[in-house]
């Protein structure tokens, strides 16, 4: 079983091609949407494990419309049954079919201790209220995954007491629109740093 990583499809939804720079390769969505799931399913096998840090599926809804979120989450279902793996969706802001899934998690992959979430760490979301309490780090946390911040970049750090840990994007916009393994994922990291520093 290999574990992979990735964020941000947004499925379904059109503006996102334009905003995140997307044409090429997709037109439109419906070409983004077969494009983004055939990738996924040319990588993932279906005894792997993948987790998707939110934003996966975009769907308006109307506030107080229950046929709008069940329209949502039918919307959002589909979508989860066509890609292979299995599959751990976290929540992000665009996630209306998403409604019971977790805004955050922790796990140790390879010997580190991961901290997942969709936004950025120093990301202060105000809405909804309840995210708050999603802030606390863990002080002996290895690495921190995101998305939300689509092709802006693929590395950061963030101070957590006297320590720098690496912040990594995991969306699919810096992955060549594909879930990465943490081992391609570090690699690609060192490359980075290795051009950044001259070494």
């Amino acid at each position: 079983m290999t574990i992979y990583f990735t964020a941000d499809l947004h499925l379904h939804h059109g503006n996102i091609i334009r905003y995140a720079h997307r044409n090429p390769p997709f037109r439109n969505w419906v070409e983004m949407d077969k494009g983004l799931i055939a990738n996924w399913n040319g990588v993932v096998a279906n005894t792997d494990k993948v987790y998707h840090l939110g934003d996966f599926c975009y769907t308006p809804i109307q506030r107080n419309d229950k046929h709008s979120y069940e329209k949502a989450m039918r919307i959002c279902g589909e979508a989860m049954h066509k890609v292979h793996g299995q599959a751990v969706f976290l929540r992000g802001n665009h996630d209306n079919g998403l409604q019971h899934a977790s805004y955050y998690i922790w796990r140790r992959v390879e010997g580190m201790k991961i901290f997942m979430r969709h936004w950025p760490p120093w990301f202060h979301p105000v809405w909804p209220p309840r995210l708050i309490h999603s802030f606390e780090i863990p002080n002996d946390t290895d690495l921190i995954l995101c998305g939300h911040i689509h092709n802006k970049w693929k590395y950061r750090v963030h101070k957590i007491g006297q320590r720098k840990v690496p912040v990594i994007n995991v969306g699919t916009d810096v992955w060549n629109y594909r879930p990465v393994s943490i081992t391609n994922m570090m690699d690609e990291i060192e490359k980075l740093l290795t051009a950044k520093h001259g070494r």
